[in-house]
């Protein structure tokens, strides 16, 4: 858990990177802290939307959880900011994902 530490030492410096908030969400979810890894994704989603990484992060997640109807969701706004950011092999991992949940 050291570089949940150093992460958090990082963010508290620097705030407005969602880079650190994904780093704290992704030791989270290494620690199966699956709560607290969620609330990190959901707040990227939220505060920094245009962070593609967290996408397909947080879609697993809900996958995991469940909550298939989020996770569908999430893929479908991934896939479509990917295509907007011209990022064609993430728009194609999450398309991927979202078939393999969906087929």
């Amino acid at each position: 858990m050291q570089r949940l530490k150093l992460l958090q030492d990082w963010l508290e410096k620097t705030p407005n990177d969602p880079f650190l908030y994904f780093g704290i969400a992704m030791e989270y979810m290494s620690a199966e802290s699956y709560t607290l890894a969620l609330e990190k994704f959901e707040l990227i989603a939220t505060q920094f939307p245009d962070y593609l990484a967290n996408y397909y992060q947080l879609a697993k997640l809900y996958e995991t959880n469940g909550d298939e109807s989020k996770a569908i969701a999430v893929y479908e706004k991934g896939i479509a900011l990917a295509h907007e950011q011209g990022d064609k092999k993430t728009a194609g991992e999450l398309r991927s994902a979202l078939e393999e949940l969906t087929f």
